[in-house]
């Protein structure tokens, strides 16, 4: 459009992220046939009834719930809210009240900054051990026992290594609490349809959800499964429209965006091995990044399970270096995490990674400098991929 100042600076942020490298673990690349979904007429439609015209739209998103279900082998399957934090809304008001604890992990070693006091709930922390965020089974299992809470949330936004699911369930059901499993894996979802890091619902989880566009490369947006009809039932209508009980979270699902998913998971359904891959970068980039004298969290420990990798920089350190990484077209989160899910899905293997590590190192010793930044862009422009 001639003029326009968005459409300028739509472009511009597609030249910059092309010709960069995206290390943010809570990003992916979206597919050409993903992005052309989420441009489609289906942007500006509704999925109800109630409106003429909606036969189609009503069957994609009939087979993206079939196609979510055969991904993660599960029963049932939630796709029509709009994002994580709507999933994690969902089971808050599907099975709390008012009152009720819910425990999560603590913000402290990685857990969601999930409000759950502005919904009039109480907060209970599951005990983590400091020296890999991951969950103290043991200790989560006393605090069970003394909070009996509503809901226990397992999965963060800082997981390296498999959180202790099985351990958390099979108490749960040993001293009959009135507790929930839920397993966000917001972050893991891509590395768990692979059949990779942990396959929550088999462990004992009674619901996993998260959102659809880190380690999976889908849209922006969120995704529900569990393996229980009563479950699902109760979930279902906090996001179907229901005229006679009331709307709860969702009355529009935005389904370009259910679309955009589908074909994703269909893509994912003929691509398992990209969680394996996905990992083996993980560690490999740490591996370099170690060898040329960046500090990485873990290394006793193989560093990671997942697709992430954590530096070991203090807080305000880790928020310098990203934006000195920004200048010169290297893109990572303020905490100190990298992901390796984008890089992967662009085509990017383990010898990859190698020189990946020697630019970022070189960024993190000397700053970002020109020969640097065409280096960069030279390496993202390999992986271009529309």
């Amino acid at each position: 459009m001639v003029g326009s100042v968005i459409s300028e600076l739509v472009a511009r942020h597609e030249k910059l992220r092309s010709e960069g490298l995206n290390l943010i673990p809570s990003e992916n690349w979206l597919s050409p046939a993903v992005r052309q979904a989420l441009a489609t007429d289906l942007a500006g439609r509704y999925h109800s009834t109630w409106y003429g015209g909606t036969e189609h739209i009503l069957r994609i998103i009939e087979e993206t719930e079939k196609a979510a279900r055969r991904v993660f082998r599960s029963r049932y399957a939630l796709v029509t809210p709009l994002s994580g934090l709507t999933c994690d809304l969902t089971v808050l008001h599907a099975f709390t009240k008012p009152g009720d604890r819910v425990a999560i992990p603590p913000f402290t070693h990685g857990g969601f900054p999930f409000g759950i006091s502005k919904f009039h709930r109480e907060r209970v922390f599951l005990p983590v051990d400091g020296a890999t965020y991951v969950p103290d089974a043991e200790k989560a299992r006393s605090v069970l026992s003394g909070e009996r809470p509503a809901l226990a949330f397992l999965g963060s936004s800082f997981i390296f290594f498999p959180h202790p699911v099985r351990a958390v369930a099979d108490h749960v059901r040993a001293e009959n609490l009135p507790t929930k499993v839920v397993y966000d894996g917001a972050h893991v979802l891509g590395l768990i349809a692979t059949g990779e890091f942990q396959d929550p619902l088999r462990e004992g989880a009674d619901v996993l959800l998260g959102s659809t566009h880190k380690s999976l490369y889908g849209p922006q947006g969120g995704l529900i499964l569990t393996n229980s009809k009563e479950l699902d039932e109760r979930m279902r209508s906090f996001l179907d429209v229901d005229v006679e009980s009331g709307i709860g979270l969702v009355d529009n699902p935005h389904v370009n965006r259910i679309a955009a998913l589908g074909i994703a998971l269909e893509e994912l359904e003929r691509d398992r091995g990209f969680g394996t891959q996905v990992i083996k970068n993980a560690k490999a980039l740490a591996r370099a990044l170690e060898e040329e004298g960046v500090p990485v969290r873990f290394a006793d420990r193989g560093y990671t399970e997942s697709h992430q990798v954590l530096l070991d920089v203090k807080e305000g350190r880790a928020a310098e270096l990203c934006r000195r990484m920004e200048k010169a077209g290297i893109f990572c989160d303020a905490g100190g995490r990298l992901g390796t899910g984008e890089v992967t899905h662009r085509g990017m293997r383990e010898d990859d990674m190698a020189q990946v590590g020697a630019l970022f190192a070189e960024v993190y010793k000397r700053g970002a400098r020109d020969a640097t930044r065409k280096a960069v862009q030279k390496l993202a422009r390999n992986f271009a991929r529309g």
